[in-house]
């Protein structure tokens, strides 16, 4: 399951909570939160592992097509007019695959950093319900 689909599922449980009146809390079925918050901590891992593998598989292609490139042209007897080009190639392939895995590493920070935040007010959420609860306990007595 990836890992936005987790968070609407998450944002899903949260709108099925219920209200308590005049306090402006939410009461949310804590096992259904935590388990997607544990499918959260599998799917962030999956999609980077995923990313990875994608651009190992990239990097294998390049080098292959260079490999065959390398091979057409020395038996062409054009590989030393070419090098030059070929280094260029090199080079813009390498930037490529950087910033490829710049751009995964920065999706994950950002989602995580989405997650963090997202859990972060659920976590107040529950505090705050779990402090008007005692209030209302202290009162009572």
């Amino acid at each position: 399951m990836e890992l936005d689909q987790l968070i609407d599922e998450l944002e899903d449980a949260l709108a099925e909570g219920r209200r308590v009146f005049f306090s402006g809390r939410l009461l949310v079925d804590e096992e259904r939160i935590l388990d997607i918050i544990d499918r959260m901590r599998v799917a962030v891992p999956d999609e980077l592992k995923q990313a990875r593998r994608v651009i190992a598989e990239q990097d294998r292609l390049i080098g292959e097509a260079q490999d065959q490139v390398r091979q057409a042209m020395e038996e062409n007897g054009l590989l030393a007019a070419v090098e030059a080009e070929h280094q260029r190639l090199m080079e813009l392939a390498e930037r490529d695959a950087e910033a490829t895995r710049k751009g995964a590493d920065d999706y994950a920070r950002e989602v995580l950093e989405d997650l963090e935040e997202r859990l972060a007010r659920q976590l107040a959420s529950v505090q705050n319900g779990l402090r008007a609860l005692d209030q209302g306990e202290e009162a009572a007595r």
